[in-house]
């Protein structure tokens, strides 16, 4: 087929073709830049309600949709609409066996009950527990926890910034950097809350053992055989985001459900409580999965920085 020359080589092909170049050196960008601009993003915005604490103590001090919305706009700065694209893919690994559902759900609530029943067989006295919600309330109330905490955190936190911190680090060592970075976030919560409804250390302490959990369901939801290409450095493919939603939501859900029940002198035991179990269920984990890859499952393939 005969091509239209084009003047020393100038002229709206060549344009287009420098643009093009241009667009996907973008993707070259090294997993470190990314994550730093990623978490700078993240805190920027979702501190910017803090000082609206000063107006109004009530209100939120953080902004929830923060690391959701650094995430998609790291993805487009480094990798245009393709980068974009292959995160929101993360949100499209749902069909994973079904254990992984009870994990999910159950973990969460277990926990949250056995540190209630552990304070009550310690001495606190029997809670008085609010009206039965009904199953409706229960259940819209699980649904926006879903998307205001579940997606608006976990895309960030484990759908972009987990895979990236598992190109250099092991997945322990990246469950533990992460879940700092997750305390650290939540400070505005934990500095304009006068009740004391998180207390600071086993908050902490609960924080990260959280983290090397949601590592644990996000690498062994992350299948092999549903991932997409993807470029070097950019996040896996479908898998793993999903059932990190569902656990966070059911750990916020229960909690709200059932800890203020238990606010007074024993709320702090509580507390200590629920964190110190957090740590043994991530140290089950970590003797059962490895803390290289924290994943058991033998078909489940390293993609991108589960090493």
């Amino acid at each position: 087929m005969a091509h239209l020359p084009q003047a020393n080589g100038h002229g709206p092909a060549r344009f287009a073709g420098q643009a093009w170049r241009a667009l996907n050196s973008r993707r070259s960008w090294p997993a470190r830049r990314r994550l730093r601009l990623f978490f700078v993003l993240a805190f920027v915005i979702s501190w910017g309600a803090w000082p609206l604490t000063l107006l109004n103590p009530e209100s939120s001090p953080l902004v929830p949709f923060g690391p959701a919305l650094a995430a998609v706009l790291v993805a487009v700065a480094s990798g245009g609409k393709d980068g974009l694209l292959r995160l929101l893919r993360r949100l499209a690994g749902w069909r994973v066996p079904g254990r992984w559902y009870v994990v999910a759900l159950g973990l969460p609530c277990l926990l949250v009950v056995a540190a209630a029943a552990l304070t009550v067989a310690g001495g606190a006295p029997i809670p008085g527990f609010a009206p039965n919600p009904g199953w409706f309330m229960l259940i819209g109330t699980f649904a926006s926890t879903l998307v205001i905490v579940g997606l608006f955190e976990e895309l960030g936190w484990r759908g972009y910034a987990l895979p990236l911190m598992q190109r250099n680090h092991t997945a322990l060592a990246a469950a533990l950097l992460l879940g700092a970075v997750w305390v650290a976030w939540h400070l505005p919560e934990l500095v304009s809350d006068p009740t004391g409804q998180r207390p600071p250390l086993p908050f902490l302490l609960m924080v990260i053992a959280q983290s090397v959990l949601l590592t644990w369901i996000y690498n062994s939801t992350s299948s092999s055989k549903t991932r997409l290409t993807t470029e070097p450095g950019d996040p896996a493919g479908p898998g793993g985001v999903p059932l990190c939603m569902v656990f966070h939501a059911a750990f916020n859900t229960s909690g709200a459900l059932v800890l203020p029940a238990l606010a007074g002198p024993h709320y702090l035991t509580l507390w200590w409580t629920l964190a110190l179990l957090h740590v043994l269920a991530a140290l089950v984990v970590i003797a059962y999965a490895g803390p290289s890859r924290l994943v058991r499952t033998l078909d489940t393939e390293a993609s991108h920085g589960i090493t």
